[in-house]
């Protein structure tokens, strides 16, 4: 994709062409995409991760498969919940006992709530990243609260046809840390600040 866009216009060309994957273009990148996932340790050794629950309808990386070996090997997996505009957290304790929340996205329900998650590890929802790993959510700004300050690793999850160039950086944006497409992990090249 071109560079230059503004966030809304990378935003719209990115769900329009998500949508227009086929199913078995869908399952076969998102099978390859959690493959590629299961092979970081970062990931596979942490005893706590915060994961998203996808949102199949819209096409984003299907990540269920990532979700099940983490929550069967033992691991604590953290799931958001929204509530107004505020992103909380709580465990997963399996797909049975998820419902539905705000904009369609399913959340365990309110009884199992983390107040302090601290997880190793973070599987970030994205709908285009740079080199720089710099990502474009869906506008809510939930992950940009969420992802300040945390020490953990941050994952995206993603199509390679999702990784563009020249995203607008705010200063309330926190870069990921790596970027794992259906042809495996993409290096992230940080950004150093001249010195004068």
């Amino acid at each position: 994709m071109s560079k230059g866009y503004s966030k809304s216009v990378y935003r719209k060309k990115q769900l329009e062409w998500r949508l227009s994957l086929s199913e078995s273009d869908w399952v076969e990148m998102s099978q390859k995409i959690c493959a590629h996932l299961l092979l970081i340790n970062q990931l596979t050794k942490a005893s706590c991760v915060h994961v998203y629950w996808p949102m199949v309808a819209k096409r984003e990386v299907d990540i269920r498969p990532v979700i099940n070996v983490l929550y069967e090997s033992g691991c604590e997996v953290l799931l958001p919940v929204i509530q107004g505009k505020t992103l909380k957290h709580a465990s997963y304790t399996g797909p049975e006992s998820l419902v539905p929340g705000p904009f369609g996205v399913f959340e365990p329900t309110l009884n199992h709530l983390v107040p302090a998650p601290q997880p190793e590890a973070i599987l970030v929802p994205a709908l285009a990243i740079d080199a720089s790993g710099n990502r474009i959510g869906y506008g809510k700004g939930f992950y940009d609260g969420f992802l300040h300050g945390m020490k953990a690793v941050k994952i995206v999850p993603l199509f390679s046809r999702q990784v563009v160039e020249g995203i607008p950086n705010e200063p309330h944006d926190v870069p990921v840390d790596m970027v794992v497409t259906e042809h495996g992990q993409l290096p992230i090249v940080k950004s150093i600040p001249l010195v004068i």
